[in-house]
């Protein structure tokens, strides 16, 4: 409920209205009133003073019962109380917005104004932004706790990290520039933009502060008003170039009253209607399935009541390809402003990956829709969102890395009985480069058979002029991943205690090219290979030095790691303990790569299905990366192979495990039972024509070389 004091109603003195007690025991306390004191840090002391102290005002009438209301604001306590018209009762009490905390504008120069109108009118050009951020600030009434860092509510904690963390850390470190734009939506009983595409600079951080100042919550909490707002917010710029993301900020669970017919169940001691979880899903899936990769969406709860619709709303958007971020329960700045950081790592990495490293322009995503990654083992052939293309207009064809050309194959598809091939419409995966879509081979009847398969095509408009030389980068890479995959698991067998039943070994897909021709007889190519089971795809470590499991935070501190790589030496693996685990295996395949090619590349990105089949365990990966050191005779491996930085960030994050030191060693299988000695041979300094060993006073070669040969045992 809100009792805010009404703009069109003057202060008044306390001689207007009916007298004022001389102490809060004169006013009796209500349930409510003891309640928000006691959640906002209010006590009795500082309420009495408030109603001796305050200046009294007009609140707004109570939208039920019409009863109007006063309310006492006391600037020195930093608290505002709100009592009935006849100042008998206590209604509620809440913290001044901003009380005791002491942050500076900006001085804003000529300069930065001049510059700020600029960016104003550049606005209009929608392929002139590199980013649009849609902040969703909760501004209800329960933000007005004072339970965040040194008593501070949630909403000046909010409005603080916002300010310093998110935009004045950008600014200061360039990551953020007048063409990167901002608007903020409050989340309130109708929701409303507090700002509107405004570009980031210190005029939008100064404009934050006020709202620090000034703004104080009130309220319901509607989330849809407010996701409406910025879906309409989102979708304003149509040029692919731009990155988007959005934000929630908020402390609780939705206020929106469902409509008549839904049930309500309960969401941690609140009752909560399935309205909101399937009306707020869907308003997100509706920007998910449009945006995907290109939107990232990170949700901040705040405090710790009912947070089931931030996850309902990341896990939705995480469904369309979406990147996700979700921080539950915080009320301490320290967390919030990591927590910011984090999420604008993932803004600076979609527009890292998506910029063309030549032109140094940020690449125009495609306009494609998605669907939900959990529908992909459900066939329809008959949905409608299916082009199929007859026999007659499809060929298959295999890049050959030795002739580094193209060789059509005569079995154009992979069952005899296949007639047509059948291509989603829509796609259901994205990596940094390519999506994903589904492929079928289809009978005489309309039946899928034989295997199901993935389409990949480039995410980018630019590369859809030579579709042909885009997949054939990505078959280079992928055959040279398996030929080294070939020679590490030669050596991964030959082990001592691996056992093939047992140990998972690295295998690469195969890949091949469809080329489909339309009814006009114009072509584009789709790179095709065995679907994976989505369910169990994993990533194990990816091409920026990100491994699996790692917290945001520590991928954070990783970034400013100092470099470390070696190769193991013996002194680094004392122990016995020659075990390891099967997460361990993708990890030291990259390690063994940057090894076997003489320190020229490393293979990473490592992603696809652990298969576990009887006797056969399997690591089916795709889509890995090549990072070539070199930079004179440079191969090229596409627009992810980020050279030697790419192979720092990798060591920067690797710990090796035993098995990394048990690769590059030497073993025998027995040498007690064995009749074959195996010997380490120690290179020898040949002796120099015009002066021999006994010359300088040494051993004879002879006696020298036995004493070099060695018996290294690995029990």
């Amino acid at each position: 409920m809100s009792y805010l004091p009404s703009k069109a109603m003057d202060t008044v003195t306390k001689e207007d209205g009916p007298p004022v007690p001389i102490s809060a025991s004169d006013i009796l306390s209500s349930l409510h009133g003891r309640q928000r004191r006691t959640e906002r840090g209010i006590s009795k002391a500082e309420f009495n003073a408030a109603v001796e102290f305050g200046v009294r005002s007009r609140g707004y009438d109570n939208p039920k019962t019409g009863e109007k209301s006063w309310i006492f604001t006391y600037k020195a306590g930093g608290i505002a109380v709100v009592t009935n018209d006849s100042c008998t009762q206590e209604i509620t009490s809440w913290a001044l917005p901003c009380w005791g905390i002491d942050i500076e504008k900006v001085p804003v120069t000529e300069d930065m104004w001049k510059s700020h109108n600029e960016a104003l009118k550049e606005s209009v050009h929608h392929d002139l932004w590199n980013s649009h951020t849609v902040a969703v600030i909760d501004q209800s009434g329960s933000m007005r706790k004072t339970d965040a860092t040194n008593g501070a509510t949630r909403s000046d904690l909010v409005w603080l990290c916002l300010a310093v963390d998110y935009i004045g850390k950008r600014l200061k470190s360039g990551e953020a520039t007048s063409r990167d734009y901002f608007s903020l939506i409050e989340l309130s009983s109708k929701g409303e933009f507090l700002i509107n595409h405004h570009p980031m600079n210190w005029i939008l951080y100064n404009t934050i502060i006020d709202l620090l100042r000034n703004r104080s919550p009130a309220g319901d909490g509607n989330y849809l008003p407010a996701i409406k707002l910025a879906e309409n917010a989102l979708l304003l710029n149509k040029k692919g170039n731009c990155m988007l993301q959005l934000l929630f900020l908020t402390d609780g669970a939705p206020s929106d009253k469902p409509p008549r017919g839904f049930g309500r169940g309960m969401q941690g001691g609140v009752h909560v209607s399935p309205y909101h979880e399937q009306a707020i899903g869907n308003s997100i899936a509706f920007l998910a399935r449009r945006l995907g990769s290109r939107l990232s969406v990170g949700a901040f709860a705040v405090g710790h009541d009912q947070f089931r619709t931030l996850q309902s709303i990341t896990r939705t958007a995480q469904e369309y390809n979406c990147k996700v971020f979700l921080m539950l329960s915080t009320l301490c700045v320290k967390e919030l402003s990591t927590a910011f950081m984090s999420m604008t790592s993932l803004l600076t990495a979609t527009k890292t990956a998506s910029t063309d490293v030549t032109t140094n322009r940020q690449r125009t995503f495609r306009d494609m829709i998605r669907e939900p990654r959990s529908s992909v083992q459900f066939y329809d052939m008959g949905d409608g969102n299916w082009e199929f293309y007859s026999s007659r207009r499809v060929k298959r064809a295999y890049f050959d890395k030795y002739a580094n050309e193209w060789v059509n194959v005569n079995d154009t598809f992979n069952h005899p009985q296949t007639v047509r091939l059948a291509v989603r419409n829509h796609i259901f995966g994205e990596g940094k480069e390519r999506a994903v879509r589904r492929v079928r081979e289809i009978n005489s009847n309309g039946h899928a058979i034989g295997p199901a398969l993935v389409g990949k095509e480039s995410l980018y408009v630019e590369d859809t002029n030579d579709s042909i030389s885009f997949h054939k980068t990505f078959c280079k890479v992928q055959q040279l991943s398996q030929k080294v995959a070939d020679r590490f698991n030669k050596i991964l067998l030959s082990l001592p205690g691996v056992k093939r039943s047992s140990t998972p070994l690295i295998s690469f897909l195969e890949c091949y090219v469809f080329l489909l021709y339309d009814k006009f007889g114009s072509c584009h190519g789709i790179m095709v290979e065995k679907m994976l089971d989505p369910t169990k795809y994993k990533k194990w470590n990816t091409n920026d030095g990100y491994v699996d499991g790692m917290s945001p935070a520590d991928y954070h501190l990783m970034k400013n790691k100092k470099v470390c790589m070696h190769r193991p030496k013996e002194h680094d693996f004392t122990g016995q303990d020659c075990s390891f685990s099967i997460d361990d295996i993708p990890q030291a395949f990259s390690h063994f790569t940057y090894i076997f090619s003489k320190r020229k590349f490393l293979v990473c990105d490592l992603q696809g299905v652990l298969s576990t089949k009887p006797n056969e365990p399997l690591f089916e990966l795709t889509d890995p990366v090549i990072h070539y050191s070199e930079m004179t005779d440079r191969r090229d491996f596409g627009r992810t192979d980020r050279g030697q930085q790419g192979i720092d960030d990798f060591f920067r994050s690797h710990k090796c495990s035993n098995l990394c030191h048990m690769l590059f060693r030497r073993w025998i299988p027995d040498p007690f039972e064995s009749e074959i000695t195996h010997y380490e041979h120690v290179p020898i300094l040949e002796p120099s024509p015009s002066i021999g060993f006994a010359a300088i006073g040494e051993e004879s070669p002879t006696k020298k070389l036995k004493q070099a040969k060695t018996v290294r045992f690995m029990l």
